[in-house]
């Protein structure tokens, strides 16, 4: 507990991080890897059903949705990666600003059967602190982290995780998970890698009410599910990433905790209700967030949509949000999207309101990668400021399936 109480000044010793976290993470799996250590690869593992539908950290998409990675083996290692980049060109109207910016971001995974359970080792990173403006790019009605009606970029230092889950019987698996930099149990999958928002570029306008807690720093998420219901708790450290260099890893000690029910009624839904304390999130705007959010995601057959609600409580003021998005993809390589968004931030009079519409063309397709091209048209409003946004995009991902 000696690395929890460090001060700012020496708070980013990643190897003592990870050096401390390792030994716990099996420390605490012990009993269940003695019980479970004789367990067959080819029996019914709620562990690996558990790991085969998170998307970043410990969030979910329904286990119908298809996940497109490229997969090979190395030993008794399964290794996995995948991502996505969107080159974009934005046009707004009302000298809200024009701008050419990349979205992007790739992720590895390794994973193997280890002492009767699953360990994962994955990794995530992003070059949008060279692709985007330091400033962000252009979108109207956005703000969080010091900006107002622009996005920010991701950090290069996306996750950097460890999680192991095991078969506890009766149906259930326990999990840990530990990341330097990682995604907390708080809010859906983050909109990058949510099924339901794939082929949108843009960040949803209630991002920082939802899901922007997927780069943290210093996570660690114990949980559990049996059969559709799940339960996890996590601590991490609330503040948000530090906009003047994205290409470290900030850390900082556990000064903020989150807990994230799952309801998952069938292969094509899942639901989740979860609350955190946010301890300072904002460097530019002192004071700690208690961030509530509900979320339901469904798939089936091409089609995605979620509905999200989110909420951050403070002591002088309240903004909330809702955003319900969709995907549907036809025959082979059309997608239609859609966004409607209702919420209110103190940064803004009135509320904002706002209504995305968009298509993409799948135009290439290798064994390794998918291309495309595509755009979508938003208009919105608050406080009868009435504007247009045009974003045109080139978009590529990994083309392998699973």
């Amino acid at each position: 507990m000696k690395l929890l109480r460090k001060t700012a000044e020496d708070r980013c010793d990643i190897s003592r991080i990870v050096s401390r976290l390792t030994p716990l993470l099996f420390l605490l799996a012990l009993p269940a890897l003695a019980q479970h250590a004789q367990m067959p690869m080819s029996a019914p593992d709620p562990a690996r059903d558990l790991l085969a539908r998170q998307t970043s950290g410990t969030s979910e998409n329904p286990a119908a949705a298809p996940m497109s990675m490229q997969m090979t083996t190395f030993e008794d290692w399964m290794l996995m990666w995948h991502g996505a980049a969107f080159l974009t060109q934005v046009v707004q109207t009302d000298r809200g600003g024009d701008g050419l910016f990349a979205a992007n971001w790739i992720m590895g995974t390794a994973e193997r059967h280890l002492a009767g359970g699953e360990l994962r080792l994955r990794s995530m990173f992003s070059l949008e602190p060279a692709t985007i403006p330091k400033g962000g790019y252009p979108e109207w009605f956005q703000s969080g982290e010091g900006l107002i009606n622009h996005q920010h970029a991701h950090d290069f230092f996306m996750e950097l995780s460890a999680e192991f889950a095991v078969d506890l019987g009766h149906q259930t698996a326990g999990y840990l998970y530990a990341a330097p930099v990682g995604d907390p149990a708080l809010g859906p999958a983050a909109f990058p890698h949510r099924v339901s928002s794939l082929e949108i570029p843009q960040a949803p306008l209630a991002h920082h009410l939802e899901d922007s807690t997927h780069v943290a720093s210093n996570v660690i998420t114990i949980g559990a599910k049996q059969n559709e219901f799940g339960l996890a708790l996590s601590g991490f450290h609330g503040r948000e990433p530090d906009n003047s260099n994205r290409w470290d890893i900030n850390g900082g000690s556990i000064d903020s905790w989150s807990v994230r029910g799952t309801w998952d009624p069938t292969p094509n839904v899942t639901a989740q209700v979860s609350t955190g304390h946010l301890r300072n999130p904002e460097a530019q705007e002192p004071g700690s967030i208690q961030r509530t959010t509900a979320s339901a995601t469904y798939f089936s057959d091409g089609l995605a949509a979620s509905v999200i609600w989110g909420w951050n409580h403070r002591s002088s003021s309240d903004t909330n949000g809702l955003t319900i998005e969709g995907s549907w993809k036809f025959n082979v390589s059309n997608y239609l999207t859609g966004r409607v968004e209702v919420l209110k931030k103190e940064e803004f009079e009135g509320t904002i309101k706002a209504l995305t519409g968009g298509y993409t063309k799948d135009v290439y397709k290798s064994k390794l990668l998918l291309g495309g091209v595509g755009g979508n048209v938003t208009l919105s409003d608050a406080g009868g400021a009435h504007q247009v946004s045009v974003y045109a995009f080139v978009r590529v991902r990994n083309s392998g399936g699973m």
